[in-house]
């Protein structure tokens, strides 16, 4: 007996973030409702009506959702891009953070980013784990970050 195997939870997380949400199939011709009183047909368009506006609410949601998320990436990548410059002019300094540009770092000390490659200090950062694959991440985490993150993960598991 073959089986597929099943989808990941996760299969709508591309390796850049949640993928923009799916255009939804457009709504279905109206069912036949002549033989129904016009009270029954007044009561089913009204709940068909109430379902289109929750999917437009939920339509609308998911595009901001994914809107942040890529405004987020995006500022990620800028401040990695000012810290590698910042360095960039200051090779004769000691080692520092990448963000705050105060921390100073002995030999072996401070967090890279994974994404970023920004080395930063405890201050400005933290070690995440991401439940898409277990796997132990350091990542540069902002309050607004660490918000934004656990909102998706959230979302994404409800979602799915």
């Amino acid at each position: 007996m073959s089986s597929s195997p099943s989808p990941s939870p996760f299969s709508s997380l591309g390796p850049r973030g949640p993928r923009p949400p799916a255009v939804p199939p457009p709504m279905q011709e109206l069912p036949d409702l002549s033989h129904l009183t016009e009270e029954e047909r007044n009561i089913i368009m009204a709940v068909m009506d109430r379902q289109k506006e929750e999917e437009e609410k939920e339509e609308a949601m998911l595009k901001r959702l994914h809107q942040q998320f890529e405004s987020y990436k995006e500022q990620v990548r800028k401040i990695g891009e000012e810290s590698r410059r910042y360095q960039g002019e200051h090779k004769d300094d000691a080692p520092t953070c990448g963000i705050c540009h105060k921390t100073k770092f002995a030999d072996g000390c401070g967090h890279l980013c994974s994404y970023c490659r920004t080395k930063f200090c405890a201050r400005c950062g933290g070690r995440v784990t991401l439940r898409s694959n277990n796997e132990d991440k350091v990542v540069r985490i902002h309050a607004s970050s660490y918000i934004i993150i656990m909102l998706l993960d959230i979302f994404w598991n409800k979602l799915l």
